[in-house]
């Protein structure tokens, strides 16, 4: 419900698939940010490059910043072009060069608000009444919002908007500066932030699913959802070219990312994949191969009675998927993976990383490149 206000910023192809995301962890020098000097302009887009594996070939250009309608943040624009297409996406970055913004913001304070976390209903209200009015949410939706708590950002508190109608469920994060000031529907990203480092601290690869041995020289790692029509293509790449091109070269690890404000049965269908790794780490990987082969057969009504057919044409105990099935035991699992990936900024579907260089989408010929890459660099 919410989310939806993202997933149309991620329309596009190519490397404009990478705009919405590269654009979010531009690395900000700490000083005089509103003078953009060469200096700076070339740091950023180095740091862009390295995040978010954009080729050299792409130029990228940021704007000098200006003051923005709120006091603590400048404003600038960073230009993406890829031979003749060219685009443009807004940013807003805090006057201490700390945090970029990227999504709404809005004032909910003129002034600092002491306790904010212990005193947040009213702060609450507003978030409400701002998500209401901007995203045109029916009354009919129930929206609250959780409990202000740390955030990953030193100096913003996280909270969860929560929105039901009905058996239909959803949530976002909100981000509370801890003077009750601002408060940003969205992401934010730290831009003193070392990209590799980050998704090396970020990204767990104990006991995950996972084809190839644990000590190939490349790694990727997939955040996929099981109703994207493009996660499909990718499995099927995975299986049909990389596998059987590079061996035990690599290893693909595997992290469920279902979008449940536009996919209906993303989440149960992770749930069947994830109680599948439970019961039999050796079905895993042919029972959500079934699952991509049958996107087209698979709706909200039917989808338990096919997740455990396909578990039978797997090997896998029926009653036993069942029972994990209709208890989501495997819900844990799959909730570390979007943790994962909600830190690491991923808003679409496939997202991979590459010994921790991403590919947002799927880019045969970007994958082969980096794979090569880093295969010479390995001998």
């Amino acid at each position: 419900m919410i989310k939806r206000h993202w997933n149309k910023i991620l329309a596009g192809t190519g490397v404009f698939a990478l705009l919405a995301i590269a654009l979010f962890t531009l690395l900000i020098v700490p000083y005089t940010v509103a003078a953009n000097t060469a200096a700076t302009n070339q740091k950023i887009i180095r740091y862009v490059r390295e995040r978010f594996g954009i080729p050299d070939a792409t130029q990228l250009t940021v704007a000098p910043f200006q003051d923005s309608e709120f006091s603590d943040f400048y404003k600038t624009v960073i230009t993406v072009q890829e031979g003749t297409k060219k685009s443009a996406q807004p940013a807003l970055i805090t006057k201490d060069g700390r945090y970029l913004v990227f999504g709404d913001i809005f004032a909910a304070s003129p002034t600092p608000q002491p306790n904010i976390a212990e005193n947040s209903s009213a702060t609450d209200k507003k978030i409400v009444d701002f998500v209401r009015t901007k995203f045109k949410v029916p009354p009919d939706v129930k929206l609250t919002v959780g409990p202000f708590r740390e955030s990953q950002y030193g100096d913003f508190y996280e909270a969860v908007i929560s929105g039901s109608e009905g058996d239909h469920k959803s949530s976002t994060p909100a981000f509370i500066t801890k003077d009750g000031r601002y408060t940003v529907i969205g992401s934010i990203f730290n831009l003193n932030a070392d990209p590799r480092s980050e998704v090396e601290s970020t990204i767990s690869l104990k006991d995950q699913p996972t084809v190839g041995p644990a000590d190939a020289p490349v790694t990727i790692v997939e955040f996929a959802d099981l109703e994207c029509p493009t996660c499909a293509e990718t499995q099927q790449f995975f299986e049909q070219q990389l596998v059987p091109k590079y061996g035990n070269k690599i290893r693909i690890v595997f992290k469920e990312y279902p979008l449940v404000a536009i996919h209906d049965w993303a989440l149960q269908a992770a749930i069947a994949n994830e109680c599948a790794y439970q019961l039999n780490p050796a079905s895993y990987f042919r029972y959500r191969s079934i699952i991509y082969e049958s996107q087209g057969m698979i709706n909200a009504a039917n989808i338990r009675q096919l997740m455990l057919d396909f578990g039978q044409r797997v090997g896998l105990n029926k009653l036993k998927l069942s029972v994990c099935m209709d208890s989501r035991a495997s819900l844990p699992r799959i909730e570390a993976d979007l943790r994962e990936g909600q830190k690491l900024g991923i808003m679409s579907t496939p997202t991979l990383f590459i010994n921790g260089t991403p590919v947002i989408g799927f880019y045969p010929d970007r994958i082969y490149q980096l794979i090569n890459k880093a295969l010479a660099s390995a001998k």
